[in-house]
């Protein structure tokens, strides 16, 4: 009882801490030290087994965490920094950019502007299965598809609403998300995002356009006509710099092409003659030479194909901060709650009261859910809680991928609807209108899909009964 009543006053504090924007990895690191801090001196629960102690209880604290970040980085880590840095390349090369305008092209040719929406919407929506960043995915649709939005007759709300949404599913196996989600469960990449991710997703795809199309035409009514949309556009400054030829619009697929190519599951299925592991790291970096050699094809000059390199290496480190950080950040605090023995508290309860995988997810669901819009981050609310989905999924008798698709999916739905997360700021920077503004015009298609979810889930995988 002790440690229940612990882990809630902490996790209290740490909530209050996020509220008050404190950043996010120090205090999932704080909260989960003085768990374990509590857990020790209360023998409550044992910080490391007896073969890897240091021979004194404070220290294991703190070995604890080396070895946490010794092994994320070697491996997790890394593949989510190369990730990063792939995108960011891309994006430095303009191959992203040259990939959305070759799909914009058919749109610009669209009489209806309901037509214009809905294929802006879906190819948005295949786009993050491929730019893996939200913020860089939102900013080049600003480049290429809100143009075409505004001059549609849609409002810049309606447009930039659409845009923020465009991540909102983190589709993909190269997503953060997914790679975590994986790692923790042992499940393949390619099975988990054809097999657990893929099937909702598309059925979400279609729930957000519908909601979409009804919600931002009420609001455009409501609202009145924006009169000022077409006249800041015209002030809108086009990406200066010589475009690439439209081959480069291979290399953003290229690395999906090698995972999902090389996958055991494709190759299987449908009886390819060959067998080849093929990890997500080493498909950024296979694709990040091929990329390093279309520049020096293109451009004849060494130096300045190596010099370019740079923002490859500067992304991950960024993403070492922002992303890797938070992941281990967020399994210290799991820990400690662990070793308070709140998650065995939560597990008996969720038995006693006869709570079967489907309600045990939709509150672990609404609890990532809350989080991300308090965080402004899917990754920081995902993060904090997938630690804890096997043990979970194991105590219900339930499938710890689908419990992972289902508590992925609300992270992204948070993070989609808050108006601090850097998409929604990003594109509401852009069109100079109020991210809060935007937030409003997200919030209703992102609750919508949040309540049809599980219902869907236990139809679709018979989850929870």
């Amino acid at each position: 009882m002790l440690g229940v009543v612990a882990a809630i006053v902490v996790t209290a504090w740490l909530c209050m801490m996020l509220i008050k924007k404190t950043y996010a990895p120090a205090v999932l690191i704080t909260a989960g030290v003085i768990l374990m801090v509590i857990a020790a001196v209360f023998g409550l629960g044992e910080v490391l087994p007896a073969k890897n102690s240091t021979g004194f209880v404070p220290f294991d604290i703190f070995d604890q965490i080396r070895r946490m970040f010794s092994t994320r980085m070697g491996g997790l880590g890394l593949q989510i920094m190369l990730i990063a840095g792939y995108s960011k390349y891309m994006e430095k090369i303009q191959a992203s950019t040259v990939l959305c305008e070759i799909l914009a092209t058919p749109i610009r040719r669209l009489n209806s502007p309901m037509l214009v929406f809905a294929f802006t919407y879906f190819v948005t929506q295949m786009l993050q299965a491929i730019i893996p960043s939200a913020v860089g995915l939102a900013l080049i649709c600003m480049i290429t598809f809100y143009p075409i939005l505004v001059q549609a007759g849609f409002s810049r709300l309606t447009a930039c609403a659409l845009i923020a949404s465009s991540r909102a599913l983190s589709w993909g196996p190269a997503a953060p998300n997914s790679v975590v989600a994986t790692q923790t469960t042992g499940m393949d990449l390619t099975q988990y995002f054809l097999t657990y991710h893929t099937p909702v997703v598309l059925f979400l795809m279609v729930v957000m356009l519908v909601v979409h199309l009804v919600v931002q035409p009420y609001f455009d009514r409501k609202e009145g006509p924006d009169t000022e949309g077409l006249k800041l556009l015209a002030q809108m400054q086009p990406q200066t710099g010589e475009r690439p030829p439209l081959i480069y619009s291979i290399l953003p697929v290229l690395p999906l092409i090698l995972i999902i190519g090389c996958s055991p599951l494709v190759v299987e299925y449908f009886g390819l003659p060959y067998s080849v592991k093929m990890n997500v790291g080493t498909a950024m970096i296979i694709s990040t030479f091929v990329a390093l050699i279309f520049e020096l094809v293109r451009t004849r000059s060494a130096k300045e194909v190596l010099t370019g390199w740079k923002p490859f290496f500067e992304s991950m480190g960024k993403m070492f901060t922002s992303v890797v950080v938070l992941i281990v950040a967020g399994e210290i605090f799991a820990k400690g709650l662990v070793l308070t023995g709140v998650l065995a508290s939560i597990i008996d309860g969720a038995n006693h009261a006869g709570f079967g995988a489907f309600v045990m997810t939709s509150i672990f669901g609404g609890i990532t859910w809350i989080s991300a819009i308090l965080m402004g981050s899917g990754n920081a609310a995902f993060f904090s809680f997938c630690p804890m989905v096997p043990a979970v999924a194991e105590a219900v008798n339930a499938d710890p991928n689908v419990m992972m698709v289902a508590l992925d999916l609300y992270s992204t739905f948070g993070r989609t609807m808050s108006p601090i997360t850097g998409a929604i700021v990003a594109v509401a920077g852009i069109a100079s209108v109020s991210p809060f503004a935007v937030a409003k015009r997200t919030a209703i298609p992102m609750i919508v899909c949040g309540l049809v979810m599980m219902p869907y889930i236990h139809f679709y995988f018979g989850f929870g009964g």
